[in-house]
């Protein structure tokens, strides 16, 4: 006769906890300044045009995030945060320096993919615990915004 074994333990589900709206507003303008400031390199140091194009767009579209952003931020009690590049964005931009030409192109790329990726993934964990109100509406239109620009970002690294 074969022993029961005891029934496994239930596991414990990790779910990420909500970020505040500080936190995110932080996080947000943080993305922001990095694909502005690698995008403004792109224009002196990238070769391609339609390189050079895209990255005009995502400075242009990335400035008016961080505007919205930073005058929607005292209508819910919060001081705009300054814009930081986060540690690990900064050597990627330090890198982008070093580059030039093709290079510099599919490094700019590469981290444009990743920042899209990294932004698009911190806008749907906020999205997906914050309360309904205009900070949680503001998130949910950029996030359509940035897919758009990640596509684009990934359809040119695609065609080197």
């Amino acid at each position: 006769q074969q022993a029961e074994l005891p029934a496994p333990a239930p596991v414990e589900t990790a779910t990420p906890a909500a970020m505040t709206d500080i936190e995110f507003v932080q996080a947000a303008l943080n993305a922001d300044a990095f694909e502005i400031q690698s995008s403004q390199l792109a224009a002196q140091r990238g070769a391609r045009t339609d390189v050079k194009a895209l990255a005009e767009t995502l400075v242009t579209e990335n400035t008016a995030a961080t505007q919205a952003l930073t005058a929607l931020a005292p209508t819910l009690q919060i001081t705009a945060p300054t814009p930081a590049v986060a540690a690990d964005q900064a050597d990627d931009l330090a890198d982008l320096n070093t580059k030039n030409g093709e290079a510099f192109d599919d490094a700019y790329l590469d981290d444009q993919v990743e920042a899209h990726n990294n932004a698009i993934a911190l806008y749907e964990r906020y999205v997906a615990g914050a309360a309904e109100g205009p900070l949680k509406q503001w998130a949910q239109t950029e996030l359509a915004e940035m897919r758009t620009h990640r596509d684009q970002v990934q359809a040119l690294e695609n065609a080197t």
